[in-house]
């Protein structure tokens, strides 16, 4: 039986290395936040924005704890984490966004937040996505918009934002990565002078723009069957229908884009090698004349790209970075709170002799845990011993009766002698009358 054809220019499968370098999420939420079913829906809409390499379906607790996201997080091999929660006593939102699996944590105030249904009444023309449709096969396209472009003079806070951000995703190659398979777009967009962080989510949309109207028509109904075909019946040539006045561009509609949203852009299906350099590859040397060949050039097209806002909507302040991911830990920045050199040293010192105190008592522990352990060790093998010792001389007691009982039975039993019983006749009166 014939094996199956695989495609491998389009189907090329992932090694383990590059599955393992492939940033993974989780969006969670804890605390008094599940009860609020509009953060649930905010946390539900986020997830949908990291897809699609995230956990859509996860499903919370009221038993669940921080600590048991982080174990479950090592074996999933999720490294970063996305933590909503509000606050019971002043109700306000916060977001936390850790990275596995030991931190820092940046934890952002939410001061205003869109969802996906808020942003589609809003649009005139909204776009309707599903759960499964091609805009979330593939990761979006991270755009950091207000952040400083010079490393030496942005702070160390910000570069540590900066690095945690462009970590969300995977990284785009040039080289590799298909302009087409690009779907979506994610822009984080910083105030310099509120410090506010925005979040925006959008879908990607081309549109041909050399082509005349009708040409559009023939082409997107080879794309949907659904669309129907110009109508032929006032033209008689098909040059009437491609050299028309009005739809090369006489007449326009509000729909039509700007010029600086015009890009050209490489037709990638058309990477095939010509026929003739084929054939004569094929003939033999000495046959023909010898032509150059080589692959068809690449065209380019304009095409007009539209962005359509997904939603959700997020605007959020920085508040403060941890070392860990746990709220005890060391925090490295505070946007509120603001120590001297001297603070900071008493800190760091007594910080360093609660580490050098919770160390000693894990050693006591460690050592406490191994002397009982060695105790119990010891107690098995005894009991063991006196088993194993008892056995062998209940065994011995066994043998040793069993030899004089059989000797006794040898020496001090009666001899028997048939001919000392013989039958009786009395006994079988009954049955002879």
């Amino acid at each position: 039986m014939a094996k199956r054809r695989q495609k491998t220019r389009t189907h090329k499968k992932i090694s383990e290395e590059e599955l393992a370098k492939i940033p993974r999420s989780m969006v969670i939420r804890l605390g008094s936040s599940l009860k609020n079913h509009s953060l649930s829906q905010l946390v539900k809409d986020f997830r949908n924005v990291m897809q699609p390499h995230t956990a859509i379906n996860l499903r919370e607790r009221k038993s669940n704890k921080l600590k048991d996201f982080i174990v479950m997080a090592g074996p999933l091999g999720v490294s970063d984490l996305f933590i909503f929660n509000q606050s019971e006593q002043t109700g306000n939102i916060s977001l936390r966004v850790g990275k596995l699996p030991r931190g820092p944590t940046l934890q952002f105030r939410i001061n205003s937040y869109s969802l996906v249904k808020d942003v589609r009444r809003i649009l005139k023309h909204p776009k309707s996505i599903g759960k499964d449709s091609k805009e979330f096969l593939t990761p979006p396209l991270l755009v950091l918009n207000g952040f400083s472009n010079k490393l030496n003079e942005v702070e160390n806070h910000e570069k540590l934002m900066i690095t945690m951000f462009q970590n969300m995703f995977p990284p785009i190659q040039p080289q590799s990565t298909r302009v087409s398979s690009i779907k979506r777009v994610l822009m984080i967009n910083k105030d310099p002078e509120t410090q506010q962080i925005e979040i925006r989510h959008y879908a990607i949309n081309t549109k041909l723009v050399e082509e005349n109207r009708n040409v559009k028509k023939l082409i997107n109904s080879h794309h949907n069957l659904k669309k129907n075909l110009p109508n032929l019946s006032n033209n008689a040539d098909i040059s009437d229908l491609l050299l028309d006045p009005y739809s090369v561009g006489g007449i326009t509609s509000d729909s039509e884009v700007e010029d600086d949203a015009i890009v050209e852009i490489k037709n990638e299906n058309n990477n095939i090698p010509n026929k003739r350099s084929l054939s004569n590859n094929n003939k033999k040397e000495g046959e023909g004349e010898e032509e150059e060949s080589g692959p068809i050039g690449t065209p380019t097209r304009k095409r007009a790209i539209k962005l359509t806002e997904l939603g959700p909507r997020i605007s959020m302040s920085l508040v403060k970075i941890e070392e860990g991911l746990t709220g005890s830990s060391k925090t490295l920045y505070h946007s509120l709170v603001t120590k001297s050199k001297t603070d900071i040293a008493n800190l760091e010192r007594s910080h360093a002799i609660k580490q050098k105190l919770r160390n000693e008592r894990r050693a006591k522990q460690l050592e406490n845990v191994t002397a009982k352990n060695a105790k119990k060790e010891e107690k098995k093998a005894r009991r063991k011993a006196r088993e194993n010792g008892e056995t062998q001389e209940a065994n011995e007691d066994d043998d040793v009766s069993m030899d004089e009982n059989d000797s006794d039975s040898d020496s001090d039993g009666p001899e028997l002698n048939p001919d000392d019983y013989e039958n009786d006749s009395d006994l079988f009166s009954d049955i002879e009358k």
